[in-house]
């Protein structure tokens, strides 16, 4: 542990995931680093994780609690679990660091009541929201959006986003959805999810290529996280189809689960795949760091942006598509409401979502006319350009002087 300059303004930032291993908490720390600030992030604790480490002078704490996911009992454990920790973790380094602002990263939005005392000291609360609780809560019971228990998560939510000095949201169209439940706009502050392009080491992947004889297949490369919303059995599926068309198609999977649904899922991702006869043509690999992913991406020739559609993926915005953007790759993605937003009609193909054959028909597509796609991929990159994280950092960097 570092030790602390006392003119340093300092930021505490509690998530339920884990550190380092969330990009988005990672820049938003290191980024502010680059500005002077002292950044402790409370986070879960994965088995061998040190309970009090530091990562590029990021201070962590983590508390004895994992990322699990489940019916209403388990939720309701979780995030009791993880307030009164969390709670007391952060009163307990606030007696010594006397924090200045309590970034709070959600889900859950309530979390933000943990910075209760600092709100009564008049530091500033930051409620940053990298989902839509209701939306997120809709999709994953199987509840409309009218129901009264997403009422009820609404709720929670408006009383979150009053409580916080700033709300900070991934998009435009959550900005508008939560500005429509009451959130006055003049408090938002859209920080999107774009990589960081500085975190990026090239590795050398000769002897991954050659492993998976990679020479003259047709790749594409899925990394990010692995459960039901991301839908990856329609990619499956597809490549079914064209392997016909395309024997040389190959599917690259890195990414990470939480809990035994994760691992059932991969599970069942890799018996459809040999149900399909295409085990071949699909490789799954573990979790990459951060800084490896740009490189396992470069070996793409194009990415696919998969989800089901409910009301939680109308809104995302996946870091993915700037991942694929800025590593030129042409991108194959499911049409919904926030990709569509930022991509419009120019710059990626659509297919509809969860509909493997016109997914199929794409991909051909594509593969036949691969000489042609330079425009799109030149008009996402001007997407990217004004997107890009050197902008959203600007943005974070402007919010924190403006408190």
């Amino acid at each position: 542990m570092r030790n602390e300059n006392p003119n340093k303004k300092t930021v505490c930032m509690p998530v339920y995931s884990f550190y380092p291993f969330d990009p988005r908490v990672r820049r938003a720390a290191e980024a502010l680093l680059e500005k002077g600030y002292s950044v402790d992030i409370i986070c879960l604790k994965e088995k061998g994780d040190k309970k009090v480490d530091s990562f590029n002078d990021v201070n962590i704490h983590r508390v004895s609690l994992t990322h699990k996911r489940g019916g209403y009992l388990r939720y309701f454990y979780h995030y009791t679990s993880l307030f009164l920790q969390v709670f007391m973790r952060l009163n307990s380094l606030d007696r010594k660091k006397k924090y200045d602002v309590v970034h709070v990263h959600s889900l859950p939005d309530f979390l933000v009541f943990i910075a209760v005392m600092q709100k009564l000291k008049k530091r500033k609360i930051i409620l940053d929201l990298h989902e839509v609780m209701p939306e997120i809560y809709a999709a994953r019971f199987n509840k409309k959006m009218d129901s009264f228990p997403v009422k009820i998560v609404c709720m929670l939510e408006r009383i979150s986003t009053r409580f916080a000095d700033r709300v900070i949201t991934v998009n435009d169209v959550r900005k508008e959805v939560i500005i429509n439940r009451g959130v006055p706009k003049e408090k938002i502050v859209v920080i999107m999810n774009a990589p960081d392009e500085n975190l990026s080491i090239k590795k050398d992947l000769e002897d991954f290529k050659a492993k998976l004889h990679l020479e003259h297949k047709f790749i594409t490369v899925y990394v990010g996280g692995i459960n039901y919303e991301r839908n990856l059995e329609v990619v499956l599926k597809a490549m079914s189809i064209v392997k016909k068309d395309i024997p040389n198609i190959y599917f690259i999977i890195f990414g990470h689960t939480y809990g035994q649904a994760g691992l059932k899922y991969i599970e069942e991702l890799k018996a459809l795949a040999a149900g399909l006869g295409i085990s071949e043509n699909v490789y799954f690999g573990g979790q990459l760091a951060g800084e490896d992913v740009a490189s396992y991406i470069e070996l793409a020739d194009f990415g696919i942006v998969s989800y089901v559609k409910n009301p939680m993926t109308e809104l995302a915005m996946p870091n993915k598509v700037f991942e694929y953007i800025m590593a030129d790759k042409p991108i194959i993605s499911c049409r919904l409401k926030g990709l569509y937003k930022l991509l419009g009609e120019e710059a990626t193909i659509y297919y509809q979502p969860e509909n493997h054959d016109d997914l199929a028909k794409k991909i051909k597509w594509l593969y036949n006319n691969r000489n042609e796609v330079g425009k799109m991929v030149e008009n996402a990159r001007k997407i990217y350009v004004n997107n890009s994280w050197s902008v959203m950092k600007r943005r974070l960097h402007d919010m924190y002087k403006n408190l």
